[in-house]
């Protein structure tokens, strides 16, 4: 997870923009009867989100007497996200708001879609609300729906409250074999707290990340073997090189994935004794003619 700015623009601002646009005059003066409301909310949002704390907000059928669940959720998509509509730059620039376009949440895919940190199926008050929408990739979108925590340790990181890349706790072990594998696991450093290493563990598990990383690492692994077999290496040149390379990797991203993999492989006595020649046995690489 990568942390990135939240976005500025102001809640107030879109629900009149939203208001103005829909075509039940009724649900526009109460979408702007709802604004205090609705802004209420957002401040408590923020707030908490700083302490890890957004699974205290109890699920909401409605905008208290104002706009029903329903309509806060046909609100989101068929006038604030709608294409065309008048706060779709919003939308688009929130989405567009992830560095090189990656999505924050697994650090990977490339952003399509914005995500409800909250779902809006459950949180009325928080279909809209910009500090609630996080760019994302389509699969880790679909993923969060497995975000229902109860307990602080249950959250999943939060791209606009959570900095976790300060230290390294994305780790790769290789397997031996023919030909090798890579897993990926989330070691948090134990000097962190309790919640927050469950935090970290919790949003490897929800968004799938070792699996995602597994398959990647897979073609890492080949081109990582091109580059070296046809070297000559002792083990610890091949080490060397290796974490020299990982360490170029975390300049940008302590916790990428692909430093992970050097790394991972840099520990293997067994690859760099020269494990690393049955890389030449992986089904991708296409067979020689």
């Amino acid at each position: 997870m990568r942390k990135i700015n939240p976005p500025t623009y102001s809640l107030k601002a879109i629900l009149e923009l939203c208001a103005d646009s829909v075509q039940d005059k009724g649900l526009s003066l109460r979408l702007l009867g709802a604004i205090e409301t609705l802004s209420a909310a957002e401040t408590v949002y923020r707030e908490l989100g700083k302490s890890n704390d957004l699974y205290t907000i109890a699920a909401t059928d409605a905008v208290d007497k104002w706009v029903s669940r329903g309509e806060m959720e046909t609100l989101y998509t068929q006038t604030f996200a709608r294409k065309g509509g008048p706060s779709r730059y919003i939308y688009d620039t929130i989405r567009a708001s992830s560095p090189g376009g990656l999505c924050p949440l697994c650090n990977q895919r490339p952003v399509s879609t914005l995500d409800h940190h909250l779902a809006k199926a459950e949180h009325a008050n928080f279909a809209v609300t910009p500090i609630n929408l996080v760019p994302s990739c389509k699969d880790c979108n679909t993923d969060s729906g497995a975000r229902k925590p109860t307990v602080k340790s249950e959250h999943t990181l939060h791209p606009y409250f959570d900095s976790v890349d300060g230290e390294v706790w994305l780790t790769a072990s290789l397997i031996p074999g023919t030909p090798p594998s890579l897993i990926f696991s989330a070691t948090p450093p134990v000097h962190w707290t309790d919640d927050l290493q469950a935090i970290v563990k919790n949003n490897f598990k929800v968004f799938g990340l070792g699996e995602l990383y597994t398959i990647h690492a897979a073609g890492e692994l080949i081109n990582i073997y091109f580059d070296i077999e046809s070297k000559p290496w002792t083990q610890e040149t091949l080490k060397a090189h290796l974490l020299e390379q990982a360490g170029n990797r975390r300049r940008m991203v302590k916790n990428s994935w692909q430093a992970a993999v050097y790394e991972g492989l840099a520990k293997s006595d067994w690859f760099c004794q020269g494990g690393y020649k049955n890389v030449a046995h992986s089904p991708l690489i296409p067979p020689q003619t």
